[in-house]
């Protein structure tokens, strides 16, 4: 993830970006963390919910394959796919390390 990038496209500054994308990597963990617990839960009311908010704040990034993942696994919330929203929070999950890991060596 490069800051000064997505700084750009956001049409924001730099220490902007970093405390938005700080406050995203926070708010997704958590709510992730809250879709997980919903997976093991069945609730797929929660996952839907929570799939959607990762996918808005995602979205608003440019975060272009975490929004695609959250809104499938929204979509197969609806349609009572289980195994499909395991293994997209899971990708989430990786991904969202790797961005954590690249904005550290930005900060």
């Amino acid at each position: 993830m490069n800051i000064q990038e997505l700084a750009n496209h956001l049409e924001i500054e730099e220490g902007q970006c970093l405390e938005l994308t700080e406050l995203f990597l926070k708010t997704s963990s958590t709510e992730l963390t809250h879709l997980e617990s919903a997976i093991g839960k069945k609730d797929l009311v929660t996952i839907e919910r929570m799939a959607h908010s990762i996918k808005g704040a995602a979205g608003i990034l440019g975060l272009t394959e975490i929004h695609e993942l959250a809104k499938k696994i929204e979509i197969a919330a609806g349609e009572n796919r289980l195994s499909d929203i395991h293994r997209g929070a899971l990708t989430i999950r990786e991904k969202l390390g790797r961005i954590a890991e690249a904005f550290q060596g930005e900060k």
